[in-house]
């Protein structure tokens, strides 16, 4: 499946909807969430996190169409995350439900998607004369 980032964008409105609010989401709004939803994924992606979100070469270039890049296990995090930023952008209060229900989805994105780095071995960490040693 084919993620856009349109999807995700519907996402994030269909859980303000269920929220409660009534937003009206014009050509220009969508636009500006669009904006922020290419910012936040910036911010997120770290060398720990990398969740294949692809960005436009230029940030004017951004279009609701484009393929978003993400697996689908990461949807709810990002659309719940970007909902909050929504609701921030608009001047609403989020409901504490939908704070709740993004700081699950968040951490569950996180904890899937975090790189462990990988622990080498070189000659230098290991001390001589030191370790398991069975004494009789």
């Amino acid at each position: 499946m084919n993620i856009t980032k349109r999807d995700i964008v519907d996402r994030a409105f269909k859980l303000l909807s269920m929220s409660g609010f009534e937003l009206d989401d014009a050509p220009e709004d969508e636009q500006d969430i669009l904006q922020t939803l290419d910012d936040m994924m910036a911010e997120l992606q770290t060398d720990n996190y990398d969740f294949g979100y692809l960005f436009a070469e230029d940030v004017t270039e951004s279009y609701l169409g484009d393929l978003a890049g993400i697996k689908r296990d990461a949807i709810s995090g990002i659309a719940h995350k970007l909902a909050l930023r929504i609701c921030s952008l608009f001047g609403k209060t989020p409901p504490v439900l939908l704070l709740n229900q993004a700081d699950d989805a968040y951490n569950a994105l996180l904890t899937r998607y975090q790189k462990i780095p990988k622990v080498t071995e070189r000659e230098e960490n290991w001390f001589y004369g030191v370790g398991n040693k069975v004494r009789w």
